[in-house]
């Protein structure tokens, strides 16, 4: 069970890796891509090293090689094929979270640097009703993405709520790193019972393993 010394009247969410377990599928779409293209790519690179990164750092980190616009616009195409593929047949919620967004009568708002499109998509799949489409931030269009502390930023003044009595789950340093850099101290990291825990983090802040164990 986790708990907190200060009162929270607000949660912010980020949404892949925290309401849905979709780290793992971003990295296998990616991997998938690349091989279908027949890129050389660093082997050593693990899911856990990509989570919370926008898809052009993690071809930064992935591949060897330069390679040209026009196999980058192909890749991208490709690699936008195999998530929808893989999505469809292979995404899941977070365990407990449909239970605790039940039990959940706090203010809420998702911060992400997925297009929102696809986090209402996913949010209509699993029917959840939590969350209106104001109430849904993407930082991946005019709002710049995490490490910036922009959605944050924006998402605080929306809830018109103390930053001290804001509770921030994430799931990488990138997001943690956003919300550190908007002035949140109460930050969980969700790690899908460690399973989503890299081995070098930079940011200590306390674990949520699961949504089972979160409780106001």
């Amino acid at each position: 069970m986790v708990f907190l010394n200060n009162k929270i009247l607000a949660i912010i969410f980020d949404f892949d890796g925290v309401i849905v377990n979709s780290e793992p599928l971003w990295f296998k779409a990616a991997i998938l891509s690349l091989d279908e293209m027949n890129i050389k790519y660093n082997k050593k690179i693990t899911y856990k090293q990509t989570i919370g990164m926008v898809s052009e750092n993690v071809w930064k980190l992935l591949i060897k090689d330069k390679i040209s616009t026009h196999q980058k616009i192909k890749l991208n195409k490709i690699y936008k094929k195999n998530i929808d593929n893989l999505f469809e047949k292979d995404l899941k919620l977070s365990r407990g979270i449909l239970s605790f967004l039940k039990r959940n009568k706090l203010p809420s708002r998702i911060v992400s640097n997925a297009p929102s499109t696809y986090i209402i998509k996913t949010l209509n799949r699993f029917k959840i009703t939590n969350f209106k489409k104001k109430q849904i931030i993407s930082c991946s269009g005019l709002i710049p993405p995490k490490p910036k502390p922009n959605g944050y930023i924006e998402a605080i003044n929306d809830l018109n709520i103390s930053k001290k009595n804001i509770l921030v789950i994430e799931d990488s340093d990138t997001g943690i790193a956003a919300a550190k850099s908007a002035k949140i101290n109460n930050i969980f990291r969700h790690t899908h019972n460690n399973e989503n825990l890299p081995n070098k983090i930079k940011f200590e802040v306390p674990i949520l393993k699961s949504f089972v164990n979160l409780h106001f």
